[in-house]
């Protein structure tokens, strides 16, 4: 398996501890889930980074997001009634790189 520079957690618990396991030597895993007890490898750095979440911030982002200027990556859109498949994919089942969407119309 190809290992990486950076890591970003945005999940944290399992996936954080197997994604130490994924970073080259050098390499830098950066959680945004939680300060506690972040896993330790003596040839790579981990972080924890705070975003501070703001209704102003979020209406900046949404209004980037409907005018276009704001593109996320979707690598699967799956019907609301497959939520157990997205979740198998966020725990570690193989898929497209990208975000997973649940379409809920």
């Amino acid at each position: 398996m190809p290992r990486s520079n950076l890591i970003i957690d945005t999940v944290g618990g399992e996936t954080r501890e197997r994604s130490i396991a994924l970073l080259k030597a050098g390499g830098i895993l950066v959680t945004v889930v939680s300060t506690g007890s972040l896993p330790n490898r003596a040839d790579v750095r981990t972080v924890f980074f705070y975003a501070e979440v703001t209704s102003d911030g979020l209406e900046t982002i949404s209004t980037l997001f409907d005018q276009g200027k704001l593109l996320p990556h979707v690598g699967h859109v799956l019907p609301l009634e497959e939520i157990r498949t997205a979740h198998q994919m966020l725990a570690g089942a193989p898929h497209k790189p990208g975000k997973i969407v649940l379409d809920m119309a």
